[in-house]
């Protein structure tokens, strides 16, 4: 087909779709002429401007097959095409050269990968950063120095070697215990061919009580957060290793060791109190539990005035004028943190009422942490409009996912799941009902309802209990429900009106072939997928819906 051809055919489905959406009448006439008008069959006829709505459009000519909008033929790489372009040589991204907005660059995978863990162990590996934060794992030492020694020469030599860590140490209980020093050789052992970086067991022989909290949680809790939370979870196994390492070592914290809250060496009691350690992890998008306590009242007091609390003293009202995350969520020093809770809702993407009969003792709960300042009866306001909130919030989502799902079953996304690359487990599978629940490799409606769910009707709830008005609505939560909603409504309405005008013209649409590969594309895990790689029998799930097949 020539591109003149292609040209006046894309035109003819334009004016057509202009029919559609305003009425064939509206042509572009000029109301003070009249319009010379020749029917089949008739003599020509001078028509008043108010009679030519009445004169009828002759049905359009079906599209024959080769004259559809091809799929791309250019073979070329983007590498190639910018390459010839500027000029500039293609290569490797490991190579040190300069790439001007990287296009003429070939990607590298990472030179080594540690084997990956539980029931997808065979399928994803980790970078080798993942010693740090999964140590009983992971961690070997490959020091020059050999021998055995005492702490006494452990501070010796690191007070040259690593300065800051011995006066991090020194400032310590550790380094001032009355039941004598908790030295180097404590916590790393003293042969410094076999050095072992602690986690929350070596912790756990002195501190059992904060151990036993730390261990002490369900699915969901800081207690699962990296072996099952990443290595069973397919948003992280899906994808390439570099890409999600930011996940594996923030999850990996939480679960393995114990210096996430109390960073090491000094391990402060007074930097663990503090809300901004806890904003560490708990921040952003599909968590943001630290930007909304910083939105309430409670945020604003803590910014105001935590210069002036002395961080040192236990969490109580008489210490401290606002609660902090510690105050509410570890309560008389619990390392359970999730013992507080009423329900895991997996972050909020689950709908609950916290306020039903069944948890009344935990609302209790709650209304007891808040009367150290408050009324019984303000706080159960505040809880009851949590609740009102978070239910009419699912009715927003609960209206998209019926636009969206009617499109899936009527075979109007573009692309459907079968056009896309499988997902990680090698399917083609809906990606919001039983699919891996994704904001990539899908339809653009199906990332914006995903984004709506556990960016937005989640925020919804986390703002709420913690009090920022804000950022329930205009802020992060409840309008921008609103923007997401129409949205899609917005994409269902142009996939049905282009799908009406493929069909009165005769087009036969096929989802390109750029939604199934690519550069990046190719790389996920749905391609790698092969049957035995995943042992189910390594599920840690303990009763919770696992995702194996």
């Amino acid at each position: 087909m020539s591109e003149g051809t292609r040209i006046v055919t894309l035109m003819g489905v334009f004016a057509l779709f202009g029919c559609i959406q305003f009425g064939c009448e509206q042509q572009a006439v000029k109301k003070t002429e009249a319009v010379t008008i020749k029917q089949a069959g008739e003599k020509e006829v001078q028509a008043k401007p108010e009679e030519v709505a009445r004169v009828e459009t002759p049905a359009p000519r079906p599209v024959k097959k080769e004259e559809m909008a091809p799929h791309p033929k250019d073979k070329r790489t983007i590498q190639q095409i910018i390459s010839e372009i500027t000029g500039e040589k293609i290569g490797p991204d490991n190579s040190g050269d300069l790439y001007h907005g990287g296009l003429t660059a070939t990607y590298t995978p990472p030179e080594e990968l540690l084997p990956g863990e539980g029931k997808f162990g065979k399928l994803f590996g980790f970078l080798p950063l993942i010693r740090w934060y999964d140590p009983d794992h992971y961690y070997t030492p490959n020091l020059n120095v050999s021998g055995e020694f005492k702490h006494e020469e452990c501070v010796m030599c690191h007070m040259v070697q690593t300065p800051g860590i011995v006066a991090q140490w020194k400032k310590s209980k550790h380094a001032t215990a009355e039941k004598g020093i908790v030295g180097c050789d404590k916590c790393h052992g003293n042969n410094h061919q076999q050095l072992y970086m602690p986690s929350w067991r070596h912790c756990g022989e002195c501190h059992p009580e904060q151990k036993n909290g730390h261990r002490a949680g369900k699915f969901g809790s800081h207690t699962y957060a990296f072996h099952v939370s990443i290595v069973e979870t397919p948003w992280q196994i899906a994808k390439p290793a570099a890409e999600v390492t930011a996940c594996a070592t923030c999850h990996g914290i939480a679960e393995n060791r114990c210096d996430g809250c109390h960073t090491r060496h000094d391990f402060s009691l007074a930097e663990a109190r503090k809300p901004n350690n806890c904003g560490i992890c708990h921040t952003g998008l599909d968590h943001y539990e630290y930007e909304m306590y910083k939105e309430s009242y409670h945020g604003m007091i803590y910014e105001s005035e935590q210069h002036t609390w002395d961080w040192t003293k236990p969490m109580k009202p008489a210490n401290y004028k606002t609660p902090t995350c510690a105050y509410c969520h570890m309560k008389d020093g619990e390392h359970n943190a999730q013992k507080a809770s009423t329900i895991n809702s997996h972050m909020g993407t689950a709908l609950v009422d916290r306020g039903a009969p069944r948890f009344k003792e935990a609302r209790q709960n709650w209304v007891d942490t808040c009367k150290g300042c408050h009324s019984p009866r303000w706080a159960t306001d505040q809880f009851e409009a949590m609740d009102e909130a978070v239910k009419i919030s699912f009715t927003k989502w609960r209206e998209a996912m019926k636009i969206v799902v009617d499109l899936y079953n009527d075979g109007m996304l573009d692309p459907m799941p079968n056009d896309l690359a499988p997902d990680y487990a090698g399917h083609y599978t809906f990606s919001l009902l039983g699919g891996e629940g994704r904001m990539y490799n899908v339809s653009d409606i199906e990332r914006t309802s995903f984004e709506m769910l556990v960016y937005i009707t989640n925020a919804v709830y986390k703002a709420m209990a913690h009090g920022a008005m804000y950022g329930a609505t205009y802020g992060k939560g409840a309008f921008l429900q609103d923007r997401w909603l129409i949205q899609i409504k917005s994409e269902a309405s142009r996939l049905r009106r282009f799908k009406a005008l493929e069909n009165q013209v005769g087009i036969e649409h096929k989802a390109y072939d750029f939604w199934k590969h690519g550069e990046y594309t190719d790389m996920l895990l749905g391609w790698k997928r092969k049957p035995g790689d995943v042992d189910k029998a390594a599920c840690k799930h303990e009763g919770e819906k696992c995702l194996v097949e």
